[in-house]
């Protein structure tokens, strides 16, 4: 019994190496090499997703934010960026190690899943961290301003495979949450 499950706990933790690096090279297959995730990743398409040039940051100017709100929105993108830049490097560089960690014969597994579990940590603090910006912009907007705004976010035309704003953002980009979130909204 204890064989059998020292089996299905390796093999549980090389199918999560495995996926891991299957999404890696997905991702470079979509633009990885370009110092990105691709257009559905989680790299410089996030960058892009904060800049004012993305639709969220249009919609904001379309609601005729007054001074004040548009100081408060700069300073919670900003704020929002360099978190994120920050925590992509951390995650690449946990990557690094991961495959560091691979290279050695036996493999620590206990290492591995350690390695494993900080990086999903670090990709989910950026989802969390854009889900907490995005609602903290909607708290700086008049009643009338979040309406329309809740609005056009979801008059979006999809763009790179997704729900309009939402879908581009899901994967933490911008401020937009994942989809199973925006349904329970």
């Amino acid at each position: 019994m204890k064989r059998q499950l020292t089996i299905v706990f390796f093999a549980t933790i090389m199918m999560l190496v495995g996926a891991y690096f299957a999404q890696t090279a997905s991702a470079d297959d979509r633009g990885m090499r370009h110092g990105g995730r691709g257009m559905k990743g989680d790299g410089k398409m996030h960058e892009m997703m904060l800049r004012e040039e993305h639709p969220t940051w249009r919609h904001l100017m379309a609601l005729g934010l007054d001074e004040k709100q548009k100081a408060e929105v700069k300073e919670i993108r900003n704020r929002v960026m360099k978190e994120t830049i920050q925590k992509r490097a951390d995650e690449r560089i946990a990557g690094i190690e991961l495959k560091d960690l691979l290279d050695n014969d036996p493999v620590d597994m206990t290492a591995v899943q350690v390695k494993l579990k900080q990086i999903e940590t670090l990709r989910t603090d950026i989802r969390l961290s854009h889900i907490r910006a995005r609602e903290e912009v909607k708290s700086k907007l008049t009643p009338e301003q979040r309406k329309k705004f809740i609005e056009m976010c979801k008059m979006e035309p999809p763009m790179m495979g997704g729900r309009g704003m939402q879908r581009g953002m899901r994967h933490g980009g911008g401020m937009g949450m994942p989809p199973e979130q925006e349904e329970m909204r």
